[in-house]
Formats: C-alpha cells, structure tokens, sequence
C-alpha cells in the first residue's frame, strides 16, 4: 500500500536523487541533460521546502517512490 505524507527535511536529498532518476528520460527527448529539473541543486529544494509543501509518496517499507 502506497501513502502520501508530508516530506520532512531529512528525505529532501532522496527526493532530489529520484528527481534526477525521473528526469533523464525526459532529457533523452530532448538531447540535452539541461533541463530545470536536472540543474536543480539540494539548497534550491531546502528553499522550496522552507517556503511551502513538499509531499512525499512512500511504498509499505517506507521508501520513497515519488514526490510533488
């Protein structure tokens, strides 16, 4: 079973890895690895995080497999 929660600060880095793991697909497309959200950098989600929500989708052992 899947559940969406709250992000904490301490998931911000595995939130930004699976970003880039979700990306590169997309960047394929286009032919460039130059693409917002592969530039994006761990103080730049801190800041998002400071500033408003970060959700978090996790599987039943608690790893997490998307993010908004």
């Amino acid at each position: 079973m899947c559940i969406i929660k709250k992000a904490e600060r301490n998931d911000l880095k595995e939130i930004l890895q699976l970003q880039y793991l979700a990306y590169q697909s997309e960047a394929d497309l286009f032919g460039s690895r130059d693409i917002p959200p592969l530039k994006q950098t761990l103080d730049e989600v801190v800041e998002e995080f400071n500033s408003g929500v970060i959700l978090k989708m996790v599987d039943d052992k608690n790893t997490i497999i998307g993010s908004v």
